[in-house]
């Protein structure tokens, strides 16, 4: 063996040894990403859907100006949807954002309990698959990493192994649904791109220098198989 080709086996011995484990990671969670189309994980056959109504149906009193003004006099976006049975305005803002009735003119937002439990008779079978409700609470701060939309936000619970459906507390929307599934998949996530932080960085330091070192391991390890071929000694 030359001393080059031993230069080279010392240099693929020594980085296998270094990142190993990180290369087993690497397989292993993207086998899992695999396993699962990702609207699955992402909750999709679970996410329910409400029928609110027709706006077709529905006496429009309070216009999009004046529901403007009573959110504050000025506003990035002005929609208007309905919402158990009712016209309503969700008006926003750089710094907030209001859900108005667009009959009374009342403000609506954000959404109580009852219009909770409302929502919920008009749910769809979907959710059914995500087991037994068991609680229903609102949260204004310091979301659940599995939690990245605005807030405030409704949580919708289910049992067993705490499924969950968020609803935005001001518009109503169905903002995303939370299994057992997503949370193994995003710990496999932060494992695949060496999360330490919980930033969900991919262009850290550690990480550009972990595939540096997997690049050379391979290119080393492909450099040592070219040589056995060309010596003859590929399987022996």
């Amino acid at each position: 063996m030359s001393l080059t080709v031993r230069r080279i086996s010392k240099i693929h011995k020594i980085i296998g040894m270094a990142i190993g484990l990180q290369l087993l990671l690497w397989t292993a969670s993207g086998l899992f990403f695999t396993l699962f189309p990702i609207d699955v994980i992402h909750g999709d056959p679970w996410r329910p859907t409400i029928e609110h109504g027709n706006l077709i149906d529905m006496e429009i009193a309070v216009s999009s100006e004046d529901a403007m003004r009573q959110a504050g006099g000025h506003a990035q976006s002005v929609t208007l949807q309905p919402f158990l049975g009712r016209p309503v305005w969700v008006v926003t803002n750089p710094s907030s954002r209001i859900m108005i009735d667009a009959v009374t003119g009342e403000q609506r937002s954000p959404l109580t309990g009852e219009d909770i439990k409302g929502m919920i008779e008009r749910f769809d079978d979907k959710p059914d698959g995500l087991g037994t409700l068991t609680d229903t609470y609102m949260i204004s701060e310091n979301p659940r990493r599995e939690y990245g939309g605005p807030l405030p936000v409704w949580v919708i619970e289910y049992e067993p192994r705490k499924q969950r459906i968020y609803i935005d507390a001001v518009s109503g929307q169905v903002r995303s649904v939370r299994t057992t599934r997503w949370r193994i998949f995003d710990i496999m996530w932060r494992f695949h791109i060496m999360d330490v932080t919980g930033d969900d960085k991919i262009d850290t330091w550690w990480m550009k220098l972990m595939a540096f070192l997997g690049l050379t391991m391979i290119l080393s390890g492909l450099g040592l198989l070219i040589d056995r071929a060309r010596k003859g000694r590929l399987f022996s």
